[in-house]
């Protein structure tokens, strides 16, 4: 499984949209094979299209708008949006089954946005 994961200063990016780096996390069981931050080009569904050419199956985020959550669905990826936390953080708690986790949720957003 490889999930992407935008950042800012070590934390999910607030809006997948206007992100300009993501980590890239390869995740085998409890093991983490490799890990890579990379730049995010492209606007639109091109940018979607470019994380699914990296093998990623799953993007976890902040905001994001409505074209591009469409987007991850007609590519294949698994969204979990309105994300907030440390990079860390996040992917422990991704692991763990445990990023629905009240602290993990972006504030401003809605109950049953997620």
């Amino acid at each position: 499984m490889k999930l992407a994961i935008p950042i800012w200063e070590g934390r999910v990016s607030n809006v997948f949209d206007f992100a300009h780096k993501a980590v890239i996390v390869e995740l085998r069981g409890r093991d983490e094979p490799s890990r890579a931050e990379v730049a995010l080009s492209g606007q639109g569904p091109a940018r979607i299209a470019a994380l699914r050419q990296l093998g990623v199956d799953t993007l976890i985020c902040g905001a994001i708008s409505r074209p591009l959550a469409a987007a991850t669905s007609v590519c294949g990826i698994r969204l979990l949006p309105y994300v907030t936390g440390s990079l860390d953080e996040v992917i422990d708690a991704f692991r763990n089954g445990k990023l629905d986790a009240q602290r993990f949720v972006l504030p401003g957003c809605w109950q049953g946005a997620r």
